[in-house]
Formats: C-alpha cells, structure tokens, sequence
C-alpha cells in the first residue's frame, strides 16, 4: 500500500553548520534548528571536510 496526505507529525528542521579552520579541515555539523535540552546533546552529526558523498552513488 502506497502512503498518502500528510505525515501525522513533523520532524523539526535540520541546520547545518559549518565552522572553517586554517590548520584542519573544515566541519559541516547537521542538528535540530531548535532542540530541547536532551536533542542538543544528542541528536547530530559532524562531517570533516573531504568525506562527504552523493548519495545516488550508493544505489
């Protein structure tokens, strides 16, 4: 069976975050837009610079 409409709830936004270094690669965070306490210390991932992919090359 194939979903229809709208999901019964959303998921919060994601941001990224880059922060730029001059002795290391660069970091792109992703995270909650606007996490409550316990999200702000568990819910993200940071990527150095250089490992990133498409995901189309995946599949």
């Amino acid at each position: 069976m194939m979903p229809t409409g709208e999901p019964d709830h959303h998921e919060p936004p994601i941001r990224a975050t880059i922060v730029r270094y001059d002795d290391h690669p660069d970091e792109c965070t992703l995270h909650p837009e606007d996490p409550d306490e316990e999200s702000r210390m568990t819910e993200w991932i940071t990527a150095e610079s250089g490992y990133y992919f498409a995901i189309a090359s995946c599949r």
